[in-house]
């Protein structure tokens, strides 16, 4: 039963006329009934049709009183269609049939034979007549029409004569369901052009209308009125539920009653103010009657902690234009959010139990803090180039009264955080999200607390005990470093996570380490952070969600293996940094350009408004066709089915993206520019070529092009044999020439000669092997032509052929694979190895020769969708492993621990008060004796002195020499490192300067990173003007720390960033910073991290 039920009784004559609704009636449930039209009662049952083009073709079943299905009749003819409309004269039922553009009337025997049919072409002499309703007068058929607008009446069909005799004006323009009590005509209007959904009375006898009454109807919700009928006794009819938008219930009505009872309340949900622990606050609640006869409340009721009404004299009899108040009471014992239920019991036939959902918050007295945890343990975080984890918690105010935290607090290094500027205010029962972040930079347990000094009298210092351990050891194979799960689009919380983009990036963060860009089917563009522990966090976010008539994910719609639609490039807004391009389809039809630092769009090409022009399906950024010295972006796009969108090449200036030329893609509407690469000169100019993929399976034109990379004109074109070309790879050849391996959509793979397009050699997959991506890699079979690497739907799984004569080298049986990629030698057998992924979750890696597996993981219930590699995150020689999922999990592997006998992971010398000071540093050490110091003096190198070593760990272990009393000059140093059983390997030489006891130098700060202050050092080799000065990642000014004229010798001076502010008068946030001495002539920048 709904609420809010709102009659309107309008009558000529209430006295003459009343109407009482006794009650709602629900029909069986079912695609039939949801779309029930006709209706007409005979021999005790209410037959009805459906306009059902699904199962309301040639059929009508029959309900009781009850809505109980009891009977139905199935049509001799199996090609009539859906119904709008059903009547009964007698003996026979005239059903009116919804053919595509019109209605037709059908006469059927109570056995289901069609014996008659009358089109309504021959009525009206006209075409495209629609119905909404039939009954039968005794003599006629009276139908309603409802279109078009011109013909909207009531007309009565003499059906022995086909042809009309008589015509009733309606009011309005959709008259719907008819039925005859006597003299008396019934009809009913739906409000679909906006006309009341209103039930008319009219005198057969005069044509005029006696009354009319609403149909029962939430104000502002259609309830579709359809059929109507009368039974002798009560009038029928069949309509959405009130309140609803979709369905079909039956509303039964006395037509000689005294009225209806209608209940409405002042609201349905009860919103209590923040409420103090301890205090009530009341609310009156009115509940109004708006119908035309007494109603009767017979109890209320009341559920939920903390809610109570105040007490009522059972039955409340309201008379129809009067109210009730009720006052409901809401008294909260602690911090919560409390829920409830208010029922209220009545004879409203619509709305006999009436629901108002109560809501309230109570709150203590005062300012108060809460903490979503008071305390956390990060596990073991990995010890290398920058492990660094997070922990995100909450700030609650949970006082009546606005908190304010003023300071928090860490006493280890390892640990800092980051929050609004301090001081900050909470308002009541509002939250903040603080993330705390773990920086281990050595191998043990770090315990400390998080101190939070706030208003809150009675804990002004709240406490968050912390753990964590820094670990290290030789991260093997499948190592998870971090894994990061894709949150729903709030604007389509629906569309899929998956990870259709899978690149790496070069450091954006200043930590060192390559960072991760990911794209995803549910119009998301991030990027990660590559240094992470555990979970990773993202450091930007783009959309490519604008509106719900434009949005898009990379690549074509709903296709797989779309890598080719995200690109990285190298720095196209000269801020250092990689850039990330975009091509967009679905309806956001786009190429974007994105800051790599930022995510913030630094140009676009597309059309904001038309959705309908052709997806863009591939871009390539390698290589400058204009001579700027900069890329340049290639893209290519789809047409559309009337020929009026993209169906073109692009070639875009990278740096402002203004067009340099455009190449129509040929072929019928709409063909699909699948593709595109840039490729190195194929027609002797000196200048990049360019080859795109097109065409559209199962027409014409299915095709691999060459173009001119200086004008876009054709250089050739190379028909496929049965399917669209998919993906495109350039071949690089010894000779320094190129040539083009190309992938149908299904089946074959082709080598392609790179001056004229003839086909090289041909490998057929098989028919039914839908290509989905295709990688190089370095050759593998010794014949100096890199190999080709396949993924697809194949039954022998993932291949690998040879670029020279396309012979399978080798294959790896696996499901249906999504992507592929290859990594640097992880297993150090002298070749790149092979990364893909699987249906049903299983992510390999394989060795480039196809002769053994090196991991396999498995993501249970879940897809793998898409690979690649990043470069070490550990600080080894070896290559990461990344994979995305369909479920929208991106997880950084270990590539294991390819490294030297002793992993030297750092070499550094410098040279301070006559003496060289030298030091190393190693992550793992095998049989390791020691290592002997040498210099290099003139051309010899010489042993100056053995230090010791730890034999086998795989802790961190930290060394150091001093070289004393040498003049001055240039020196090399190196390490030869020997193992127990003779062997050695020597380091990379470094060299050092040896100089006047003092010289200019600007020394690395320490600690670095840090939080909230580091100390800068530096050294003066004469009286020189001093300027040191610390800027933002932008290059604006944060502040001068010296600025006068100093002697020579030593400096340093203390940087704390509490005493400072960024432009905007906040504190400084995290980010990296830079500082800049300026000493005479001697000018130096270096780059420090601030943690918070």
């Amino acid at each position: 039963m709904k609420k809010y039920l709102l009659f309107y009784f309008i009558l000529l004559s209430c006295l003459i006329y009343p109407q009482t609704l006794l009650e709602t009636v629900d029909l069986p449930s079912g695609t039939f009934y949801e779309y029930s039209y006709g209706m007409t009662f005979t021999n005790g049952k209410y037959w009805i049709s459906s306009n059902s083009s699904t199962v309301g073709k040639g059929i009508i079943y029959a309900v009781n009183s009850s809505g109980v299905q009891v009977d139905m009749l199935d049509f001799d003819l199996n090609w009539i269609r859906e119904s709008q409309g059903l009547a009964f004269d007698g003996t026979d039922f005239w059903y009116v049939e919804r053919k595509t553009a019109r209605c037709d009337l059908y006469k059927v025997s109570s056995t289901g034979i069609v014996i008659d049919s009358i089109p309504t072409a021959e009525l009206f002499s006209s075409s495209s007549i629609y119905l909404g309703g039939a009954a039968w007068d005794g003599d006629g058929l009276w139908i309603s029409v409802y279109s078009p607008d011109s013909r909207a009446a009531l007309y009565k069909v003499n059906v022995a004569a086909r042809t009309i005799v008589d015509t009733i004006s309606v009011i309005g323009l959709q008259p719907q369901g008819i039925t005859v009590k006597g003299d008396t005509l019934f009809y009913v209007m739906d409000g679909f052009q906006g006309d009341d959904e209103k039930i008319y009375a009219i005198d057969l006898n005069t044509e005029t209308e006696l009354f009319s009454f609403h149909v029962p109807e939430t104000p502002g919700i259609k309830q579709s009125p359809r059929g109507l009928a009368w039974d002798g006794t009560y009038f029928w009819l069949m309509a959405e539920p009130v309140g609803a938008i979709s369905g079909r219930q039956l509303f039964k009505y006395n037509l000689a009653g005294s009225g209806t009872p209608e209940i409405t309340l002042s609201t349905t949900t009860i919103n209590f103010p923040n409420t103090t622990v301890g205090n009530t606050f009341n609310y009156n609640l009115t509940i109004y009657n708006t119908g035309t006869a007494t109603l009767i409340i017979d109890s209320i009721t009341i559920s939920g902690n903390g809610y109570s009404f105040n007490p009522l004299t059972f039955p409340i009899n309201i008379i129809a234009g009067s109210s009730q108040n009720v006052v409901v009471n809401f008294t909260p014992q602690q911090y919560a959010f409390y829920s409830g239920l208010l029922k209220i019991y009545c004879n409203d036939p619509v709305s006999l139990i009436n629901n108002v959902n109560l809501i309230g918050q109570g709150v203590l007295s005062g300012a108060r803090i809460a903490l979503s945890a008071n305390s956390y343990n990060f596990g073991n975080v990995w010890v290398g180039e920058e492990g660094i984890a997070f922990w995100k918690f909450k700030i609650i105010s949970v006082g009546d009264q606005s908190l304010q935290v003023s300071d928090l607090h860490f006493n280890l290094p390892e640990y800092t955080y980051s929050s609004p500027a301090l001081p900050f205010t909470i308002l009541s029962t509002d939250t903040v999200e603080l993330t705390v972040y773990f920086y281990p930079t050595q191998i043990g347990t770090f315990l400390d607390t998080l101190k939070i000094t706030n208003t809150d009298l009675t804990n002004p210092l709240a406490k968050i005990f912390i753990q964590g351990t820094g670990n290290f050891s030789a991260y093997n194979y499948g190592y998870m470093f971090w894994q990061f799960q894709v949150p729903p689009h709030p604007s389509s919380p629906s569309a899929s996570p998956r990870i259709e983009g899978l690149k790496y990036i070069n450091d954006i963060t200043g930590d060192g380490i390559a960072d991760v860009i990911i794209s995803t089917e549910n119009y998301w563009t991030m990027c990660l952070d590559g240094a992470a522990s555990g979970n990773t966090f993202p450091i930007w976010i783009f959309t490519t969600y604008m509106s719900s008539s434009n949005a898009g994910s990379i690549g074509a719609n709903f296709e797989y293996g779309v890598q080719d639609a995200i690109q990285i490039a190298n720095d196209l807004n000269g801020d250092g940094f990689n850039d990330v391009v975009l091509a967009i389809g679905g309806g956001n039809e786009h190429v974007y350009v994105l800051n790599g630092k930022t995510g913030q769009i630094l140009w676009q090409f597309g059309d904001d408004n038309n959705w309908d022009l052709g997806d863009f399906e591939a871009i390539d950024v390698q290589r400058d066709f204009n001579g700027d010295g900069g890329a340049d972006v290639l893209a290519i796009a789809d047409g559309n089915q009337q020929g009026t969108g993209y169906k073109k090449a692009f070639l875009f200036n990278g740096r402002d993206g203004t067009i340099i030329w455009e190449h129509p893609i040929p072929g019928p509407n709409p063909s699909f520019g699948k593709t595109i690469i840039s490729i190195d000169d194929l027609n002797g100019d000196n200048h990049p070529d360019v080859v795109i993929a097109y065409g559209n399976n199962g027409t014409t034109d299915l095709a691999v092009r060459a173009l001119n990379g200086i004008n876009g004109q054709t250089l050739w074109t190379r028909p496929m044999m049965s399917y669209e070309p998919k993906e495109l790879l350039e071949l690089p050849l010894p000779n320094g020439n190129s040539d083009i391996i190309a992938a149908e959509y299904f089946n074959r793979i082709h080598r392609l000669n790179g001056s004229d397009g003839s086909i090289i050699w041909t490998y057929p997959l098989g028919t039914t092997a839908g290509v989905i991506q295709i990688a190089l890699i370095n050759d593998i079979n010794n014949d100096q032509i890199p190999d080709v690497l396949i993924a697809s739907f194949a039954n022998n799984g993932l291949n690998c052929l040879s670029g020279a004569n396309g012979a399978q080298l080798w294959s790896w049986q696996m499901d249906y694979q999504f992507g592929v990629a290859t990594i640097p030698d992880i297993n150090d057998d002298g070749s790149e190895d092979v990364l893909a992924a699987a249906r049903y979750g299983n992510f390999y890696c394989i060795s480039g020769k196809g002769d053994s597996l090196i991991y396999l993981h498995s993501f249970p219930g879940d897809w793998m969708y898409s690979v690649n590699k990043i470069p070490s995150v550990d600080g080894n020689f070896s290559y990461e492993m990344l994979a995305g999922t369909r479920d929208g999990k991106v997880v950084c592997f270990s590539g294991g621990t390819v490294a030297v006998p002793v992993e030297l992971t750092s070499f550094a010398g410098y040279f301070s008060d006559n003496k060289v000071n030298l030091t190393w540093t190693t992550a793992t050490e095998t049989n390791n004796s020691g290592f002997d110091v040498e210099r290099k003096t003139s051309n010899n190198w010489e042993k100056i002195g053995f230090v010791a070593g730890s034999g086998t760990t795989t802790e961190f272990r930290t060394y150091s020499f001093i070289d004393e009393n040498i003049s001055s000059g240039n020196y090399s140093y190196r390490l030869k490192q020997i193992d127990f059983n003779g062997t050695s390997e020597y380091s990379d030489a470094i060299e050092i300067e040896v100089t006047s006891p003092v010289t200019y130098a600007l020394e690395q700060n320490y600690p670095n990173p840090f939080n909230p202050s580091t100390t800068i050092s530096y050294s003066l080799g004469d009286k020189v003007f001093v300027n040191l000065k610390v800027f933002d990642i932008l290059g604006n000014e944060v502040s001068t720390l010296v600025n006068e004229e100093q002697e020579a010798g030593k400096y340093s001076f203390e940087f704390n960033t509490l005493l400072f502010a960024n432009r905007q008068g906040s504190a400084l946030s995290s980010g990296v910073y830079f500082y800049s001495l300026k000493a005479g002539d001697f000018v130096s920048t270096k780059k420090m991290i601030l943690l918070r």
